[in-house]
């Protein structure tokens, strides 16, 4: 039986055809296990035909095969049965900190074209970061549209896919929940983009509650 847990948090980082590049200190952080055993895990998915790995000593280049997306899709299939009778109305997080790198991102044109186009708006240069229940984002997450938007290179350095899933927050502001294909946030992080300045319209501070609904009310 495949570590579903890990090829989930897997396809969750890197999306069905992107390559995630991270550490095992980090993997190992997150399921709170040791880096061997996160080696060991990922050379056994790799064994199985389920995940393409690779490791230098910068760290490790992650990738789902076909073979470990269509076991994802297959898992899918059964828990939406589950979630699909009793969607989730709303999902709610908390404000979290962040790095300050969302302004940069958010920023890049080629980027806001995409985003302008797909998602029908122009994002205010910064992201919030919510922290969610994952088992509560996978629900909500079944039942929303997913968007791709596509990574590009400039002259300087690379930027890579984003998954994007429209949302409203507080049933008012169009926004979308946002997974970078490179991304340091833990995977019960979130990261939403709006038009609007959401810190400023809706008066958060580190710790406020936010609500997103599914934009199909």
């Amino acid at each position: 039986m495949p570590d579903i847990e890990l090829l989930t948090f897997i396809a969750v980082k890197a999306g069905l055809n992107s390559t995630f590049f991270t550490s095992t200190a980090k993997i190992a952080s997150r399921f709170h296990i040791s880096q061997q055993s996160v080696s060991r895990k990922l050379r056994a998915l790799a064994s199985e035909g389920l995940v393409e790995f690779s490791s230098s000593p910068k760290g490790v280049r992650v990738k789902l095969s076909a073979k470990g997306a269509s076991i994802l899709k297959s898992r899918f299939v059964e828990l939406k049965q589950v979630f699909a009778s009793h969607p989730a109305p709303f999902l709610e997080g908390s404000l979290e900190s962040g790095l300050g790198e969302g302004s940069y991102y958010m920023s890049q044109a080629k980027y806001v074209s995409q985003f302008e186009q797909k998602l029908g708006f122009r994002p205010f240069a910064g992201t919030l970061n919510h922290g969610v229940s994952e088992e509560k984002l996978a629900g909500f997450l079944s039942q929303l549209e997913e968007i791709a938007i596509k990574g590009f290179r400039t002259g300087q350095r690379s930027f890579g896919s984003i998954r994007a899933f429209p949302v409203l927050v507080e049933k008012k502001y169009g926004a979308a929940i946002i997974f970078p294909e490179r991304s340091s946030h833990e995977s019960n992080v979130i990261e939403v983009i709006c038009r609007e300045n959401l810190r400023k319209k809706l008066k958060l501070k580190e710790g406020s509650s936010v609500k997103l609904f599914s934009e199909k009310l």
